[in-house]
């Protein structure tokens, strides 16, 4: 049996004292420099194994999955040791709980992820599909690139901010390459420095 849940303001009040806008069905995309300067710390990894189960909240019973990562590339912050990320949703036997909006983990995949919160928020992704970017591999050439989360290649870390039903899979501008991950990587950290040189000076 699915259950879809579109609304979670409820749930949410549940979970996270305060946070109830995280939960809306309509994500606000954050531009890049709130993306990388939301994040308690980006890597590059790869999912190791994806696990469900029942949980009591708030008096009422849902299901949770763990998300276990092998860490491939550290590119900001200090993740813990090991890896997993907790999030609401999955599937228990016949039962799912599908949280409109958030991309699945598969294991085997590898993603660049911005990651805030991690258990602390329903969803540990700055940005919730915002926060995920699939490393993928050209089937002609070889060249590994960095997609968003709906599939569509990033051509610009700029594109972050745009609404992720404007990305569309195959829309390449002319003469342009996606990002590979350690392009992607570089302008992380790029940001990331300028963000915490601005904050030494206006502290």
């Amino acid at each position: 049996m699915k259950t879809n849940v579109s609304s979670l303001l409820r749930l949410g009040a549940l979970l996270l004292s305060g946070a109830a806008s995280l939960f809306a069905t309509t994500v606000i995309a954050p531009e890049f420099d709130d993306l990388v300067g939301k994040a308690d710390y980006v890597v590059r990894a790869t999912v190791k194994s994806v696990t469900s189960e029942w949980r009591v909240s708030g008096g009422q019973r849902h299901i949770f999955t763990k998300v276990e990562l092998t860490v491939n590339e550290v590119i900001t912050g200090t993740p813990p040791n090991p890896l997993v990320l907790d999030l609401l949703g999955g599937v228990v036997g016949d039962e799912e709980l599908r949280v409109e909006g958030t991309p699945k983990f598969k294991v085997g995949e590898e993603d660049v992820l911005f990651v805030q919160a991690n258990g602390r928020q329903f969803y540990p992704l700055v940005g919730i599909m915002h926060g995920k970017y699939p490393v993928e591999r050209d089937a002609k050439t070889g060249r590994e690139y960095i997609a968003r989360s709906n599939g569509a290649p990033l051509y610009n870390e700029k594109e972050v901010v745009e609404p992720m039903e404007a990305a569309v899979a195959g829309s390449a501008p002319a003469g342009q390459q996606p990002l590979s991950p350690a392009a992607f990587a570089a302008k992380i950290r790029e940001t990331h420095a300028a963000l915490q040189l601005r904050q030494r000076v206006q502290h």
